[in-house]
């Protein structure tokens, strides 16, 4: 009994020192800690090693969380970021509700290229009407973004109805804003809307045209280059110079603008005499007594819209005669006819319409009366108007200044060739 005592109490003080006092309590379960993604400054660097490492879809995570953080303001660029990735999906989802949202945080963080392109989802996508467009184009345009200050400038001049006073000065404001930032058209395109040739308007506006027309041709625009020539031409906003504008016509023709070429000539052919002028004048639509013509194009000595208005009503008053070339219905007719000296000259047709009407047409206005001496060409729309008005074919798009460069215009170093030549006055 005595051993077996021992044996025990051997037992357990082996036990107790084996174990110690604490390490034979039962094991606690060991938790592994959570990983809860990157903060702050590591977001932004987790985004862009995977945008470098071409793995979008990894990066957007990091992008919402350096966008939106909870406790500080957010990082503009990962706002834009994302932006740009729900708006192409590259990022996995596309989605453009989001797109806008993220432009719009990026915005208000200053960052001025969202703003411009939050103008676009507005104008281009339809996410949001044009007072979200509008709103979006004036923060990126006071943030120093041409393109969204032609925006604002664009939508501005849509509004615009006649003389419209005070709106038309808050498009050119816009426009001028765009030309300082080095836009061409925006430059044209204050000028435009600034030039008055009546001797009795202001003479600040007449002064800001001129500066805006040589902006746009110091960048390049033939319209502007045009537009400058007349203005030295007549004295509008600046003393008259035959030669002046005999310079800056040869601008326009350097770059692509015909009517630079031909006054160029006219007024080289001249020999100091008195020249007059022969501008081109492009009108969609033209409608007098009734009369309805397409795709308007004049040259001619007296030019703007009086002069296009006063040709196509020489065209109307031979309706009669015109629409009897068709036996019944409607159809739109294509012709070109040139005019000198108060007559129509010669009829022929320019491709577009009806091509079997055109003979009927020539032999109806030829020798007829016509306003001084040009050439026209355009579509007449005769017979029945709605049945001719759906058989219109489609306008042609204007060509891109790039391919127009590429078809011969030279191509000055800086900066590419953006000629237009919607000629907007008449001289008085």
């Amino acid at each position: 009994m005595r051993g077996w005592t021992s044996l025990i109490t051997t037992s357990i003080t082996v036990s107790w020192v084996l174990c110690g006092p604490l390490s034979c309590k039962p094991k606690e379960e060991v938790v592994a800690p959570v990983d809860e993604g990157c903060e702050g400054a590591s977001c932004v660097e987790e985004a862009e090693a995977a945008m470098w490492e071409g793995n979008p879809e990894a990066a957007m995570e990091p992008l919402r969380k350096s966008c939106e953080p909870e406790d500080e303001a957010g990082d503009p660029i990962s706002c834009f970021n994302l932006a740009k990735l729900y708006y192409s999906g590259e990022g996995g989802e596309k989605d453009l509700e989001k797109s806008a949202r993220f432009y719009e945080l990026a915005c208000e963080l200053t960052h001025e290229e969202s703003c411009e392109l939050r103008m676009d989802l507005a104008r281009n996508d339809g996410v949001g009407d044009e007072d979200v467009a509008m709103t979006y184009a004036l923060k990126g345009c006071e943030g120093g973004r041409s393109k969204a200050c032609m925006g604002a400038a664009d939508m501005e001049r849509a509004k615009l109805t006649g003389a419209a006073g005070e709106d038309k000065l808050r498009a050119a404001e816009l426009y001028e804003k765009a030309c300082a930032l080095g836009d061409g058209d925006g430059c044209a395109w204050a000028g435009d809307l600034l030039f008055n040739p009546d001797p009795k308007s202001d003479f600040e506006h007449k002064a800001r045209a001129l500066a805006a027309y040589n902006s746009a041709c110091v960048g390049y625009n033939g319209h502007g280059c045009l537009q400058l020539a007349l203005c030295m031409y007549h004295g509008i906003g600046t003393n008259p110079s035959v030669e002046r504008a005999r310079d800056q016509f040869k601008n326009a023709c350097e770059l692509g603008v015909e009517d630079g070429c031909v006054n160029q000539k006219r007024i080289d052919s001249a020999g100091g005499k008195e020249v007059t002028l022969r501008l081109t004048t492009k009108r969609d639509t033209v409608v007098a007594n009734g009369f309805e013509a397409h795709n308007l194009s004049c040259k001619m000595d007296e030019f703007g819209d009086d002069g296009i208005q006063d040709s196509v009503a020489a065209v109307a008053r031979h309706r009669r005669k015109l629409d009897k070339c068709l036996k019944k219905g409607g159809a739109p007719v294509g012709i070109r006819w040139t005019f000198e000296k108060g007559r129509v000259k010669e009829v022929r047709g320019n491709g577009k319409g009806g091509k079997r009407y055109v003979g009927c047409v020539a032999k109806a206005l030829r020798k007829k009366s016509a306003p001084g001496t040009g050439k026209c060409s355009g579509i007449l729309l005769l017979g029945d108007l709605e049945e001719a008005r759906a058989a219109l074919p489609p306008k042609e798009p204007e060509k891109p200044a790039a391919e127009a460069a590429a078809e011969g215009e030279k191509k000055p170093e800086g900066g590419g060739l953006k000629a237009r030549s919607r000629v907007v006055v008449k001289p008085n």
